[in-house]
């Protein structure tokens, strides 16, 4: 499989791209100018105010308690300035991270409208106006969606080099199973969550989520990484599925 081969039937659900960074009290107030100079990729803008809450559990006249109570209640709203572009790929900004995602992944690589080609114009813009010497974590995230053929252990095993125990407990027993693992790879890391998923509006389906990450990176080295990132992601996407899946991909739609 080409790392730029594009599938008539891609099973990827969703893409996100994500840099953290630390608090940058002085973004509100210049947001405007980075809306500017990406409103012909991103045309569409609306400001978000997102709650994060906190469970807070112990007595509630402890004094300790009390005192986290009062800290949630001072930040608890969080402002997401928000940019879309006509395919639906949604840009979010914070004080804290910068995160572009899409539910229309059609290829990392080709094309004008890669999404390569959006984390680069977005990225680019926003060390424009932050001048960020480095920030502090990587992430690229690919949420694929793989069907079941039918309800069988064997049938599974041919589709699928799979972390779940699925020999162990037979698919036809299973009425749900998940299994997250992590590994390294010198700096960067990988979090490869499977998930069972049976009678969805779309059938049964196995959820491959692809999560890698790294810390640290030099702002002029994030697409770079982003790059290497994204080769993780598919030598591991490759390393699950098998010929049938492959074969399915390749596939119109009916």
């Amino acid at each position: 499989m080409a790392p730029n081969e594009v599938f008539p039937t891609p099973l990827v659900k969703l893409v996100a791209f994500e840099i953290r960074f630390p608090n940058l009290f002085f973004l509100e107030g210049r947001i405007g100018e980075f809306q500017v100079q990406v409103m012909k990729d991103f045309p569409q803008s609306d400001l978000v105010h997102r709650r994060n809450l906190m469970i807070i559990a112990g007595n509630a006249e402890n004094p300790q308690v009390q005192e986290l109570a009062k800290q949630q209640s001072a930040d608890t709203i969080e402002r997401i300035w928000q940019f879309k572009a006509e395919s639906g790929a949604r840009l979010e900004i914070s004080t804290r991270n910068l995160v572009l995602m899409s539910e229309k992944h059609t290829s990392y690589y080709e094309g004008e409208k890669s999404f390569r080609s959006m984390v680069e114009k977005a990225v680019t813009e926003f060390f424009n106006l932050t001048q960020l010497p480095i920030v502090q974590r990587v992430g690229l995230r690919y949420v694929n969606e793989c069907p079941l053929f039918d309800k069988t252990t064997e049938t599974f095993m041919q589709c699928y080099n799979s972390i779940l125990p699925v020999e162990k407990f037979r698919l036809e027993n299973l009425s749900r199973a998940d299994c997250i693992a992590v590994a390294k790879s010198g700096d960067m890391q990988i979090q490869h969550a499977e998930s069972l998923r049976l009678a969805t509006p779309t059938g049964d389906i196995l959820v491959l989520d692809l999560d890698a990450s790294t810390e640290n990176i030099a702002s002029d080295k994030v697409i770079t990484t982003t790059d290497h990132l994204h080769g993780m992601i598919a030598d591991e996407f490759q390393n699950v599925i098998k010929k049938p899946i492959l074969d399915f991909m390749r596939r119109g739609k009916n």
